[in-house]
C-alpha cells in the first residue's frame, strides 16, 4: 500500500488546472507556495477542501485514520467501501461532499520486495490528485514537542486524512499487485468527487497506463 509520496507541484500550475472548473481556490489558497516535500504516514500534508462555498481552500492534516483496532496502524488506504467499517460508523467520512478532500501529489511510492527499496511512480497529468477523505478526530497521536527532537504521543484535537486505493494498473501491479492510489487527473474529475455521494465511486479505478510512468 501507498505510504509515502511526493508533492512539488508548482503552485501555478494547480491554479491554472482548476481555472476552468467549478472548483476555484480561495485568494488565500491561491497566494499560498506549498513547500515541496515526501509525506509519510502519521505524517502532516497539505490537502484541498471545500469552505463551504465551493471554493477549494489549503488544509494542513495528519495522514491516517483512527484505526480499526487499538495499538494497529492508523488507516492511510481505503479500500473495501462495502466493509460494515466504512459503510457504519465512517460512512459520513466517505460519502458526504463535506469530508471529501484533494490531495495533491507528484509522485507515489509502492515497496518493491525484490530491491528491497521502494519504487516510485510519476503521473503525465498536470497536476495529478489523490482522491481522499477527511475526518475530525480527538485522541492520542505522535506530535511535536518543543524543544525537543523527537514526536511524542499526545491527546490533541487531530484533522486526518486517508485516500482511497484501487486494483493497480500493469505499470503498478508488478511490483505491487494488491492496489495503487485512486488518482484524478482532471478538474472535471475533481468536481465528481468533491461532490459526494454513491455516483462519486465510479472514480474508484486504476490510473491509465498511458498516464503511469516509473519515475526515478
Amino acid at each position: 500500500m501507498c505510504n509515502l509520496y511526493r508533492q512539488d507541484i508548482s503552485q501555478s500550475k494547480i491554479i491554472s488546472f482548476f481555472e476552468k472548473s467549478s472548483l476555484s481556490l480561495t485568494s488565500t489558497a491561491r497566494g499560498l507556495n506549498l513547500e515541496p516535500g515526501y509525506v509519510g504516514a502519521d505524517q502532516n500534508g497539505p490537502v484541498l477542501i471545500n469552505d463551504g462555498n465551493n471554493f477549494l481552500d489549503y488544509a494542513t492534516m495528519r495522514w491516517g485514520f483512527p484505526p480499526v483496532r487499538e495499538g494497529a496502524r492508523p488507516i492511510t488506504n481505503i479500500r473495501n467501501l462495502t466493509s460494515a467499517w466504512w459503510r457504519g460508523a465512517n460512512r459520513a467520512y466517505t460519502h458526504d461532499a463535506e469530508y471529501r478532500c484533494l490531495v495533491p501529489f507528484s509522485s507515489f511510492s509502492e515497496w518493491d520486495k525484490a530491491s528491497k527499496s521502494n519504487a516510485w511512480f510519476g503521473v503525465l497529468a498536470q497536476a495529478p490528485m489523490f482522491a481522499g477523505v477527511w475526518r475530525p478526530w480527538h485522541g492520542e497521536r505522535l506530535k511535536k514537542v518543543e524543544g525537543k527532537k523527537r514526536r511524542e504521543r499526545q491527546v490533541h484535537d487531530w484533522k486526518l486524512f486517508a485516500f482511497l486505493t484501487t486494483e493497480p494498473n500493469t505499470i503498478v501491479a508488478p511490483i505491487h499487485p494488491k492496489a495503487m492510489p485512486v488518482i484524478l487527473t482532471s478538474s472535471e474529475e475533481c468536481e465528481q468527487w468533491m461532490s459526494g455521494g454513491e455516483k462519486s465511486f465510479e472514480l474508484q479505478r486504476p490510473l491509465p497506463e498511458s498516464l503511469t510512468k516509473l519515475a526515478d
